[in-house]
């Protein structure tokens, strides 16, 4: 057994079904309800949770919940669930626990996170949908779920474009929820781009004299690949490559001379990317533990930068 600082693990939550008699209500709140369009409270319980918590959508007489909206005031709002609705919804979809255990993460930090379309909207804590535009758009996945970045990427420049940020939540095995926010960057440096006739700082100096890499042999030589395109395109941006095999990536890229300053960023190709999320957290976790972003470069029409970073709810 391995020696060094003893700390107890933190306590996971089990997140049990069944209202809670600590901290209710003093007489106890009905069950949620069949509706049309989800499940169903009313008055005066659905105001509190609306005005208050801008949980549910208004509808005469109350508000209707999502099945994670309901499992959440299940947990934290002292609401009933009829015998058997768990049951009934893992059965109708296997994935409805992670759903509403992400849902759970993101809401119970504080903010009000409210389902729309196919995605959470995400309003600060002292907001309110009814008052104020979401400052996110949220998805959540699985581990093993696979990485489609060109979808990835479209959701971010759409998000952008409506001036909000994007997240996911990811739910792994144990029911634990790791957040990632997703960003478009445009990744510049202030050195002076190569040459194919002039290029002082490509290659590595080793016994008295310069070794190039086979990219940047092949881009000299006008080799044309995706690999060559891309290396052209990060050096007309006056930055400079270097390898990343050290930080499981393609490159280190840096902004400054290599004995200036640290590559902030670790680049993969999109053709080399992970395929899952599970991937994409040891990547993450890697670049972001020697302080570097770690980016994926993908190709629609032209070079796309999209940053992958940590994100702590209610942070």
């Amino acid at each position: 057994m391995a020696d060094g600082r003893k700390s107890k693990p933190r306590v996971r939550p089990t997140r049990p079904i069944g209202v809670s008699n600590a901290g209710g209500p003093v007489r106890e709140n009905p069950p949620i309800e069949p509706h049309n369009d989800g499940w169903f409270i009313a008055t005066p319980l659905s105001n509190r949770l609306y005005q208050k918590s801008a949980i549910g959508k208004p509808v005469d007489g109350g508000i209707v919940l999502t099945e994670e909206e309901a499992m959440f005031c299940h947990w934290h709002r002292h609401v009933p669930l009829p015998d058997g609705w768990v049951d009934e919804r893992l059965e109708e979809n296997p994935n409805f626990a992670h759903k509403s255990v992400a849902f759970d993460v993101v809401r119970n930090a504080g903010d009000k996170v409210v389902p729309v379309g196919e995605e959470w909207l995400r309003w600060a804590r002292e907001s309110h949908p009814s008052r104020g535009q979401p400052l996110a758009a949220i998805h959540w996945a699985r581990t093993q779920d696979e990485l489609d970045l060109e979808s990835l990427l479209e959701w971010s420049k759409n998000l952008y474009e409506r001036g909000l940020l994007g997240e996911i939540a990811i739910v792994d095995d144990e029911m634990d929820v790791t957040m990632y926010r997703l960003s478009i960057i445009d990744p510049r440096g202030n050195l002076k781009p190569a040459t194919r006739d002039n290029y002082p700082l490509l290659g590595i100096e080793h016994l008295s004299r310069k070794f190039l890499r086979k990219e940047e042999n092949d881009w000299i030589n006008g080799v044309q690949t995706s690999v060559t395109d891309l290396f052209d395109e990060l050096n007309s941006r006056g930055l400079l490559l270097r390898p990343g095999f050290k930080y499981g990536c393609r490159w280190r890229v840096y902004s400054t001379p290599v004995d200036v300053d640290h590559a902030p960023w670790l680049m993969q190709m999109e053709e080399d990317a992970p395929k899952n999320w599970e991937g994409v957290c040891l990547s993450v976790r890697l670049a972001e533990g020697v302080n570097k972003g770690w980016v994926v470069a993908i190709f629609k029409g032209g070079w796309n930068f999209l940053l992958f970073s940590r994100h702590l709810p209610g942070r």
